[in-house]
């Protein structure tokens, strides 16, 4: 029993991810549109593991050019373990597991030699798996969510496309945060918003989501999934069965006034007939920390706070910036 290496994911591994619960201590979610996103990862290194000619564990990596991220660590639900069980460290799986990573790291070291994942700081099976393969956590993430029950739209708002003086501006606001890279957003394209001069206020790209959410944070989580449809106002801001909403990637904020960015996502919202985002940053990220300053985060904040991810990292490498976020990792 071994892992079979490929550079491609196969059908029966997005099957996998399709039927794969995130989450176990707080948040229950699945993906939606799986075949659509898994279809966009960047540079993949698969590898999967076989009983009998059935799927029942996948681990896939991202090249990048600074190193590895681990984009996908899958096990089917048969052989996951269970609550607080912990992986027993003489099974023949761990063993192949190590393996994979001894050999993808030293393979494909990037320039900083180091690979990089992201874990709900909750999730304490998924945390003893990464401290069981040598990870350790070196940096943390905010979960934030943004919520209007009406979004204000803003006649200012338009759709560009990805040009030299917004890749520019992305570059001086991104360039020198740990783990930058343009794959996702160098051919893409932002929402805008202007003064009345024209001069660019705030910019960002938005990617829309969908997930199906089996429980909400907190121990009244589970209660709360089954009563939201029925509720007047919030059954606006997230319905469970198919829940669609906005992240937003690069965000820049060019006229130096907050206010500009929330402006900028209550219109986003508005144009897409949506009533919420979540925005992934690094804790230190000086934009965000305005933000949380300034901002009036909306309903679905109150309700569900700001959830941590830790920043876990296979190697001695230390991020001394802040870590560059691209909303594809997070969805």
């Amino acid at each position: 029993m071994k892992f079979e290496q490929t550079n491609h994911i196969s059908p029966d591994l997005i099957r996998l991810f399709e039927n794969t619960v995130l989450g176990t201590n707080g948040a229950k979610y699945k993906h939606l549109d799986v075949a659509q996103s898994v279809a966009h990862t960047d540079h993949p290194l698969s590898f999967s593991l076989r009983r009998r000619e059935q799927l029942i564990a996948n681990i896939t990596f991202c090249k990048r050019s600074f190193g590895l991220y681990l984009r996908y660590f899958a096990f089917d639900k048969r052989f996951q373990s269970k609550g607080k069980a912990r992986m027993n460290p003489k099974s023949q799986i761990k063993q192949e597991i190590e393996t994979v990573f001894q050999q993808i790291t030293a393979q494909y070291p990037g320039a900083d030699n180091y690979c990089y994942a992201y874990i709900d700081a909750k999730n304490i099976r998924s945390k003893w798996m990464s401290e069981t393969f040598g990870f350790q956590t070196k940096a943390y993430l905010a979960t934030q969510s943004f919520s209007r029950i009406w979004p204000k739209a803003n006649p200012t708002l338009k759709e560009e496309r990805m040009n030299s003086q917004l890749f520019e501006t992305i570059e001086k606001n991104y360039g020198h945060y740990t783990a930058y890279f343009t794959h996702f957003f160098e051919k893409g394209s932002v929402y805008s918003i202007f003064n009345q001069n024209g001069e660019r206020l705030a910019f960002a790209q938005f990617h829309k989501v969908r997930w199906e959410i089996q429980r909400l944070p907190g121990k009244l989580g589970g209660l709360q999934v089954k009563l939201l449809p029925y509720l007047p106002f919030i059954n606006k801001l997230i319905q469970p069965n198919e829940h669609t909403f906005l992240v937003p990637d690069v965000v820049c904020n060019p006229s130096g006034n907050i206010a500009d960015v929330q402006r900028l996502f209550e219109a986003v919202l508005a144009k897409e007939q949506l009533h919420s985002l979540l925005w992934w940053n690094d804790t230190r990220d000086e934009l965000y920390q305005k933000a949380q300053e300034k901002f009036s985060w909306g309903l679905l904040h109150q309700m569900i706070g700001v959830a941590m991810v830790d920043v876990v990292v296979r190697g001695d490498f230390q991020p001394k910036e802040p870590l560059f976020i691209a909303a594809f990792d997070m969805v």
